[in-house]
């Protein structure tokens, strides 16, 4: 049985979804998920300005939702390590493979977030566990990933195995 499950986060949007500014590099901003009724997510992003003044209506923020704040990257990637690329790569393959290894993701996750590759945007309940929702910085690339127990994985095997595959 696969734990795991994909959210599909539409890309950001080149305008505020309220008074259609546009949103450029460098410019901070707040994104939104509402689900709709067929479990899927829409995405809405605001302006600082059109956030602040959508958080004054009564009925913000609206129900079914998961939002963060954050700095649109320029387009230019910042040089990593190769270690850490190789690391990309091969967490992609690991969310890609019909079994995939839910510690050496979760691990591999963690890596990244410390080298700054990823940042976890949202925390997510579904069917008694919890997952992440990373975004590969600068690129507009989400996944969800299930959250494992850190006192319970087995950590020199998880080491062996993912130096090798790096």
């Amino acid at each position: 049985m696969n734990s795991l499950f994909q959210l599909d986060i539409p890309k950001r949007h080149a305008h505020c979804c309220h008074q259609g500014e546009r949103l450029v590099p460098g410019m901070e901003m707040y994104s939104l998920l509402v689900e709709t009724e067929t479990e899927t997510y829409l995405r809405r992003d605001f302006c600082l300005p059109c956030w602040s003044l959508l958080q004054n209506e009564q009925a913000w923020p609206p129900v079914n939702r998961g939002y963060w704040k954050s700095k649109i990257e320029l387009k230019k990637i910042p040089p990593s390590s190769t270690r850490t690329e190789k690391a990309l790569v091969l967490l992609r393959e690991l969310l890609q493979a019909p079994t995939p290894s839910e510690e050496e993701i979760f691990v591999l996750c963690l890596f990244l977030a410390h080298a700054r590759q990823l940042a976890l945007r949202q925390e997510l309940q579904k069917e008694g566990n919890t997952y992440y929702l990373y975004e590969v910085l600068g690129q507009e690339e989400f996944f969800t990933i299930k959250v494992c127990a850190l006192s319970s994985l087995r950590t020199e095997e998880l080491q062996r195995s993912l130096s090798n595959k790096i």
